[in-house]
């Protein structure tokens, strides 16, 4: 399955220790707030990294296909979110920020 590059727009701004939970992505500050972007492998993917936004607190605006091409998002081997080991480190991120 080809991978399909997605933005996810967030509310506000992530703190730093937040940022390290979305390493593999591409974080761009835009006025309204933070637009992520990442090469999406299949629907359970889409939704770790969703489950992740909501883990944090992070207020999701909008999520789509992205409608940028010219953004090339470095692919992994992995997948973003949806492993164990990332769920606790946002988990532990997430207590950290309270």
């Amino acid at each position: 399955m080809t991978p399909t590059i997605y933005e996810f727009r967030v509310e506000g701004r992530l703190p730093g220790h937040c940022r390290e939970a979305f390493c593999g992505m591409h974080l761009e500050e835009v006025p309204a707030g933070l637009v992520l972007r990442a090469a999406v492998i299949d629907e359970s993917h889409l939704l770790g990294i969703v489950s992740e936004l909501r883990m944090l607190g992070v207020s999701l605006v909008f999520m789509g296909p992205s409608t940028r091409p010219d953004r090339t998002i470095p692919r992994r081997s992995s997948r973003l979110s949806t492993g164990s080991r990332t769920r606790r480190g946002a988990r532990r991120l997430s207590r950290q920020a309270l």
